[in-house]
């Protein structure tokens, strides 16, 4: 029975990165194409185009990146004539509308003679509900021999301003569930001892669009081990707050580059988890925090018994990925922005 123990007993937007060729803006031409030009000719080639990255998120504005590499090799090359590229909104796979939650300016670019990539934007004109949230290109070409590479399309995901928001060097301010509070939550079933991490002040995290850095002095730094990857997937409201036990909407952040075992000594063999992030506002500064909600890790070090079998404790019961996102398992810290 999956976590059924918590009521009774406690009461309570790069981006996963995909390489592309080369992101020289002024690439050397390939051996096949010297040859052409020493033939008199262009020579024909097949090239594979890729997105920089798989997802992007959008608030206001985004700018994508699609380049091309030799389909032969996979070797750095550029175009030896314009590639016109049109860029098509695949509608099944797309939830936001078009003209009225996001627009694309210029939906023919060109990949010009003597260069590998071309830039476009994408525009976020509202911010749409959870659901319809999504945009999905994938690109034609005015040429054949331009073949599909990986990712071979792009999703956006519309966030709204809160991505604005969440860029910067944060501090912490508070844990709301530390190792007291879960001790007493759980009645001595569980130990949150030395192992979970204390309250420090000096503990910061840098927030870009694409990564996430981290500079931990407390114990958090056995999850945020290295700087990692963060891509938005949306917003879920199936974390309840351990004080109102009300649940609370969160925006979702992929994270690739964590330790999801939580611990010193042991990495796990997948360096991806989710976090859930919100802004709040201080009630006696009026300042704008950031409220951060561990719910993807499993861990080796604090609270061992979870890991009994028996308990089965980590694991999705609501069809997400999130496998401790239960009232008194993830992790609440909240931040404040750092000082300039």
């Amino acid at each position: 029975m999956k976590k059924y123990l918590l009521p009774i007993m406690a009461l309570a937007l790069t981006f996963t990165f995909v390489a592309c060729g080369d992101d020289d803006d002024d690439p050397k031409p390939s051996n096949q194409q010297q040859q052409g030009g020493q033939q008199g000719g262009a020579t024909t080639i097949n090239y594979l185009y890729s997105f920089a990255k798989s997802t992007y998120a959008l608030a206001d504005e985004t700018t994508v990146t699609l380049s091309i590499t030799n389909a032969k090799d996979g070797s750095s090359v550029i175009a030896n004539e314009d590639i016109k590229v049109t860029l098509n909104v695949v509608a099944d796979e797309t939830t936001a509308e078009e003209g009225t939650d996001f627009e694309i300016p210029t939906k023919e670019v060109t990949i010009q003679k003597g260069k590998n990539k071309v830039d476009f934007t994408v525009k976020g004109l509202t911010a749409p509900a959870n659901d319809k949230n999504t945009i999905v290109i994938k690109p034609s070409f005015g040429i054949k021999n331009v073949n599909a590479g990986m990712p071979d399309k792009v999703k956006i995901i519309l966030v709204g301003s809160f991505a604005k928001e969440l860029v910067g060097t944060w501090v912490m301010k508070e844990i709301p569930t530390d190792a007291d509070f879960l001790n007493s939550y759980w009645g001595g079933m569980a130990t949150f001892g030395d192992e979970f991490p204390a309250f420090n002040s000096g503990d910061e995290l840098t927030i870009t669009e694409t990564t996430i850095k981290p500079a931990f002095t407390s114990n958090f730094k056995n999850f945020f081990k290295n700087e990692a990857t963060i891509e938005p997937v949306g917003s879920y409201n199936g974390v309840r707050s351990v004080f109102t036990y009300q649940p609370i909407d969160l925006s979702i952040y992929k994270l690739t580059g964590v330790n999801r075992y939580f611990s010193a000594t042991e990495t796990s063999p997948s360096d991806v988890a989710y976090i859930g992030v919100r802004n709040i506002t201080d009630e006696v500064t009026s300042e704008t925090l950031l409220d951060v909600y561990i719910i993807d890790y499993e861990s080796h070090s604090f609270a061992p018994e979870f890991l009994d079998p028996e308990m089965y404790m980590y694991g999705s019961f609501d069809g997400t990925p999130y496998v401790a996102n239960s009232t008194g398992l993830y992790i609440n810290f909240i931040m404040k922005k750092k000082a300039e």
